[in-house]
């Protein structure tokens, strides 16, 4: 080989050098991919055969909208419920169309209209709110509604206020339930046994407390219909492991000023829903 013959396959491997490159590391891909792919099929299998685990499921989930719901009360169980494989989920207007309902700032979309909404359910869910809530207190068509539906559920649930409609709906009467700490005494109002608890089971009734228990509340619901390695599965990939940076979560532990402040806050809210169940 003379030196320009030598020089043209030096020039030509250099050149080759960023494709030669490129083809190593989509082998490399390819490989550690179908390594992965293997390695998760694995998981599943090993994870399917834990006594106990219920993997697929047909559950039929109605979570109820009403203009002026906390989003976060619908959110938060509603992303434990979507984890259930083979369950529907069915996000139910208020009316007979699919228009945006506005909850706490945003806006949510319904996938079914009421007349949609199976009467077979395994699962009613109700979200609170606050002003909004009162107001859907007061719409006897909901409340009939809720009702209805709530007579074939398999569990008949809800988060924060959202207790205080199944309670209107005569619900809860003789039953424990909790909701957001500042309505407790109306629950109990409604001849309810008011429990001041993140979540609590009275025979098929499930409540949960104010807003973010509804994480709680989900898992509860998830270990009950699918096993409870399936439900710290699914903690663990939410990576739900609360470590506030206030003390302050529950009206025992924050300082008396903020807690009456808050308290405080409410009280017209209080005052209109009392005057609502006296009427």
């Amino acid at each position: 080989m003379n030196r320009r013959q030598f020089t043209q396959l030096a020039i030509a491997s250099v050149s080759l050098a960023p494709f030669v490159s490129v083809a190593q590391a989509l082998a490399s891909y390819e490989q550690r991919k179908t390594q992965a792919q293997a390695v998760s099929i694995k998981a599943h299998k090993d994870f399917m055969a834990v006594d106990g685990i219920k993997m697929m499921g047909n559950e039929k989930i109605a979570m109820l909208l009403y203009p002026g719901f906390y989003a976060a009360d619908l959110v938060n169980p509603q992303f434990i419920f979507n984890t259930m494989m083979g369950a529907s989920i069915y996000l139910v207007s208020p009316t007979e169309d699919l228009s945006p309902v506005e909850a706490s700032g945003i806006s949510i979309v319904p996938t079914h209209t009421r007349s949609q909404c199976p009467d077979d359910l395994d699962i009613l869910f109700i979200p609170g709110g606050a002003a909004g809530t009162l107001k859907a207190m007061q719409n006897e068509q909901f409340i009939a509604f809720i009702k209805a539906k709530a007579a074939k559920a398999k569990y008949i649930t809800s988060v924060c206020t959202g207790s205080l409609l199944l309670a209107k709906a005569g619900l809860l009467k003789g039953k424990s339930a909790t909701s957001h700490w500042s309505t407790l005494d109306i629950l109990a109002k409604f001849g309810t046994i008011a429990v001041k608890k993140r979540v609590v089971w009275d025979g098929n009734i499930v409540t949960g407390g104010g807003v973010t228990a509804g994480i709680d509340f989900g898992l509860e619901i998830l270990a009950a219909l699918r096993g409870k390695q399936y439900a710290e599965a699914i903690q663990l990939q939410a990576e739900y492991d609360p470590a506030p940076p206030f003390n302050s979560g529950s009206p025992d532990k924050a300082s008396p000023f903020i807690r009456d402040v808050v308290r405080d806050m409410f009280a017209p809210l209080i005052v209109d829903m009392e005057n609502d169940l006296i009427g």
